[in-house]
């Protein structure tokens, strides 16, 4: 092959992986593949062509083709719990999430947040997210799928094939996604006798916070659905009081957000059916006194979804200066999307760690760092929950993320004289490189953070 590539007079140097290399996966292949049921390897096309690849060395391509099928299995995951409520934990943007309907639609979620998403609902843990984004990562920076002049090893090849195999080509659902989906089936299909309700209820209390937001926020869409039979909202008026007790508040004033929107938007029907909603849960309260609220919520996830997508040293910019137009006049953040506000500037701030210039978006940095001189003591002190967040902290491993985030602490103590408050900002800036992550974890900054009040 290489004697006929110099015929045409092409390049062999560094084409393929050198033989050693290309030996090292084949002989650990069948080890490797105990991971895959005998019975389903006939199907498994993409492992012919993975190997077929690893032979004649073109390591990125065989890369490409694990990532296609690791990509189409996270998808079958989705499809295995309800896509409604799928969707509604992957996208809250309103006219973004409008477009998702069908299982079709799963193509229009970037990678990253499909990982995301499978994490938030339990189909990953957080350990095998984060490898699942390093196979990403991989494939997009050293794959066939770009150009690139990145090398790959053999011994990497195996990691990532079983990784692939094991959390998502043969992943199975846990029992608790199981049940959520016909959860929601039944609520939609089947008047729930009152009776049973209340065995439900007690059912939810095992629910960790995140899931019982995302089951609220997927409730509250289904309610104001115009397209909805009398049966379902019946079904939802019995059990979403329960669901609205165990909500964090921070996710009750989404829902007010969301109300205000739709008067907003003139969409009458949502508008009425959010009324009814609030008053059978009991949040009347919770009604956003800022038509901007919501109108910052989905500036803030695109904001999101281009921090985490592909170029985004590109395409942070625009987004970050738009948040000043829904900036109250008063420059007091609306309750609703204060969380939500401090968590996504300061991620944004700290970068990736990837790239150049810091690992930031150096145009959008001008506008972050605008942002974050107006914090007060409530949002420094939501900055320091948000350590707890593994969407938060999950570049602060990376030694540039740190180094910015030790600089904010840092900047942060002139702004305080809680002793809590101060207590845990000294243990960010004393915390070791590449363990950033597990911060909260560490007793004096865990004790200090408990103390703080949130105003």
């Amino acid at each position: 092959m290489a004697g006929f590539l110099d015929t045409l007079g092409l390049p062999t140097e560094k084409v393929v992986v050198e033989f050693s290399q290309r030996r090292f996966v084949l002989k650990s292949l069948q080890e490797t593949l105990e991971i895959l049921p005998y019975e389903d390897r006939a199907k498994a096309l993409y492992l012919s062509k993975f190997s077929v690849a690893i032979a004649v060395g073109l390591f990125d391509a065989a890369l490409n083709f694990l990532w296609d099928e690791t990509i189409l299995a996270l998808r079958r995951l989705a499809v295995s719990v309800d896509l409604s409520y799928f969707f509604d934990t992957a996208e809250k943007r309103e006219s973004y999430r409008a477009r998702l309907q069908s299982e079709e639609d799963l193509r229009l979620l970037d990678d990253n947040t499909l990982i995301d998403t499978c994490a938030r609902i339990d189909l990953l843990t957080d350990v095998n997210r984060e490898r699942l984004r390093n196979v990403n990562y991989m494939r997009n920076h050293a794959s066939a799928a770009h150009p690139n002049a990145s090398e790959l090893l053999g011994s990497e090849m195996v990691s990532w094939l079983a990784n692939c195999l094991r959390y998502a080509i043969t992943a199975k659902p846990e029992w608790a996604v199981i049940q959520t989906k016909q959860l929601l089936t039944n609520i939609r299909t089947t008047l729930i006798p009152q009776q049973d309700i209340s065995v439900i209820a007690i059912d939810l209390q095992k629910f960790s916070t995140e899931r019982v937001d995302d089951l609220l926020w997927t409730l509250f869409g289904l309610y104001v659905d115009p397209s909805q039979k009398a049966e379902c909202r019946t079904n939802i008026g019995n059990l979403a009081p329960h669901v609205w007790k165990l909500g964090s508040e921070d996710r009750k004033l989404q829902v007010g957000a969301r109300h205000e929107h739709f008067i907003k938007q003139g969409d009458q029907n949502r508008k009425t059916f959010a009324d009814e909603f609030l008053i059978v849960v009991g949040g009347q309260q919770y009604r956003s006194e800022d038509v901007l609220a919501g109108e910052l919520l989905d500036k803030l996830r695109s904001l999101n979804a281009a921090h985490n997508g592909l170029n985004n040293f590109y395409n942070e910019g625009p987004h970050a200066q738009a948040l000043y137009q829904s900036l109250p006049k008063t420059g007091i953040i609306p309750r609703a999307a204060i969380t939500e506000w401090v968590k996504v500037i300061v991620k944004c701030h700290l970068g990736n760690g990837l790239g150049y210039q810091d690992g930031v978006d150096q145009t959008a940095d001008k506008a972050y760092q605008w942002y974050i001189g107006q914090f007060g003591e409530s949002e420094i002190a939501i900055f320091l929950r948000q350590f707890g967040d593994p969407d938060f902290t999950v570049d602060l491993d990376n030694r540039k993320p740190h180094k910015r985030a030790v600089a904010l602490a840092t900047g942060f103590k002139s702004k305080t004289t809680n002793v809590y408050i101060l207590r845990a900002l000294e243990s960010i800036i004393a915390q070791p490189e590449g363990t950033m992550r597990r911060i909260a974890t560490v007793t004096k900054f865990k004790e200090a953070v408990t103390n703080i009040t949130l105003r």
